[in-house]
């Protein structure tokens, strides 16, 4: 344990360049230091957990089809209104980002979505996939959070 702490101590011990702008001019990747290298493995995570959520039913549509008993145009419904709720949230997004800050809208994010994938089991009907796509495709709109918190600790051109 002691030499995982050393290791730790010396990546930590080396401090991040940051322009006037207090952005970081350098990028250490296995750097957990605050609050640029720690924002940028928080939002990379954050964003990798609401992709596999939000492609997480897509493998199972063959399945979904058959249990339920549902015709391709249902399937392609549901898809049509996972990546409509997807681009609704992008756009609606950005100025909330700017008003409250990636990181609170990226938690929110994930916790909207987090419900209907919870959810997910007890579909019945091929209305119910669709409205719960329509749900889930919140989780496409972490994109933006992401971008915006990485971009706001790194200058410009790292």
């Amino acid at each position: 344990m002691s030499c995982c702490t050393n290791i730790m101590r010396k990546i930590q011990a080396k401090k991040i360049e940051v322009d006037d702008l207090g952005k970081a001019k350098q990028f250490r990747l296995f750097s957990i230091a605050r609050p640029h290298m720690r924002s940028f493995h928080a939002s990379w995570f954050c964003f990798f957990v609401a992709f596999t959520s939000w492609f997480g039913i897509q493998p199972l549509l063959p399945t979904i089809r058959k249990e339920l008993e549902l015709s391709k145009t249902d399937l392609a419904n549901s898809g049509i209104a996972s990546v409509a709720a997807t681009i609704a949230v992008r756009v609606i997004i950005g100025p909330m980002c700017d008003k409250f800050g990636p990181r609170k809208i990226m938690c929110s994010l994930l916790i909207t979505g987090a419900i209907p994938m919870a959810l997910a089991g007890l579909i019945k009907t091929g209305t119910g996939l669709i409205v719960l796509r329509l749900f889930v495709g919140i989780l496409g709109g972490t994109f933006v959070p992401c971008q915006f918190w990485t971009s706001a600790m790194y200058n410009y051109y790292l």
